[in-house]
């Protein structure tokens, strides 16, 4: 019973370190980004703080400290302000998956350091527990934002290089897109667990990820362990 409620705990720290720390820092870059590309339309709505009630609703806040996933309030971009839209646009799409992807190499590296001070010691092990759990949980959520799916940070990059035949057909049918891509993401992130554990496609494309990060974590380079 003991140790079923250290799990809840640390499960429950983890998330809390997602939601106040690494999600306003990936949002914040965003808006920082855009700021910088010369569109201020975020930071006027407050957009550019680090404080994570400016980037979440309270059922968002729930959804995330309950299931440890979960999104943060839609960043607006004002396209007319850019110099050159197709670039800019890329480079704000990118600014919040590569921030979570930071966050994912920086936490391996501190849980890692933090846990070869003394690997026997008991708090050590569960401090490095909850900055594993994050990272983890940092690195789905860039792999999530570079679906090309919209409103996705990816489907945005996708969209600036797309034909078109592929923007007009969009536009016809954007009320049809955006209710069926709520179910994509839906199936996406259950995909696991619909299949018992066989296939995701968001393991694939973590595990590709890794492949690439973890030549940038130098501490506690075995497997991520999840509690």
């Amino acid at each position: 019973m003991l140790y079923r409620l250290l799990i809840f705990f640390l499960a429950l720290v983890s998330r809390a370190l997602i939601l106040t720390a690494v999600m306003p820092l990936a949002c914040y870059a965003k808006v920082w980004t855009a700021k910088k590309l010369g569109d201020r339309t975020a930071e006027r709505a407050g957009r550019l703080s680090l404080d994570f009630r400016k980037h979440t609703d309270f059922f968002g806040i729930i959804v995330i400290l309950a299931f440890g996933f979960g999104w943060s309030k839609e960043i607006n971009i004002d396209v007319s302000r850019l110099k050159n839209m197709k670039r800019d646009v890329t480079l704000i799409s990118l600014a919040s998956p590569l921030t979570y992807f930071l966050m994912y190499i920086i936490l391996r590296n501190v849980g890692g350091a933090v846990l070869s001070i003394s690997p026997d010691v008991f708090i050590l092990q569960c401090v490095c527990a909850v900055l594993n759990k994050a990272a983890f949980a940092s690195l789905f959520f860039g792999v999530i934002a570079l679906l090309p799916i919209p409103p996705l940070d990816g489907f945005h990059i996708f969209y600036q290089f797309s034909w078109p035949k592929f923007r007009r057909w969009y536009f016809t049918n954007y009320q049809k897109i955006t209710v069926w891509s709520r179910y994509i993401l839906i199936f996406i992130f259950f995909m696991g667990s619909i299949t018992d554990g066989a296939f995701s496609v968001l393991d694939l494309l973590g595990n590709l990820w890794r492949l690439l990060l973890d030549r940038l974590v130098f501490f506690g380079t075995g497997p991520i362990q999840i509690f």
